[in-house]
């Protein structure tokens, strides 16, 4: 019989989820000079999006893109998974 990963959970500090967001938010796109965020972030738009919203668009395996469902957990810094 074969094994196969169908979902994962990711663990993140919120602190380094946040600069991450941060460093994407105001990319915006030549194409159209929309933000980049707005088509990264689901129907929560540019406007709406946070780190959570952002990253839990990315690993919805029904947004087109990713290969599988994966779970983002934001962590309080100093907090370790439980």
């Amino acid at each position: 019989s074969s094994q196969a990963v169908l979902e994962y959970q990711v663990f993140y500090r919120t602190r380094y989820a946040e600069a991450a967001f941060a460093s994407c938010r105001d990319v915006r796109l030549p194409a159209t000079g929309g933000y980049a965020i707005a088509t990264m972030c689901g129907r929560y738009g540019a406007e709406l999006c946070t780190a959570q919203r952002w990253l839990d668009f990315q690993g919805d395996k029904n947004n087109g893109l990713a290969p599988l469902q994966i779970e983002f957990r934001l962590l309080p810094d100093g907090a370790e998974p439980g």
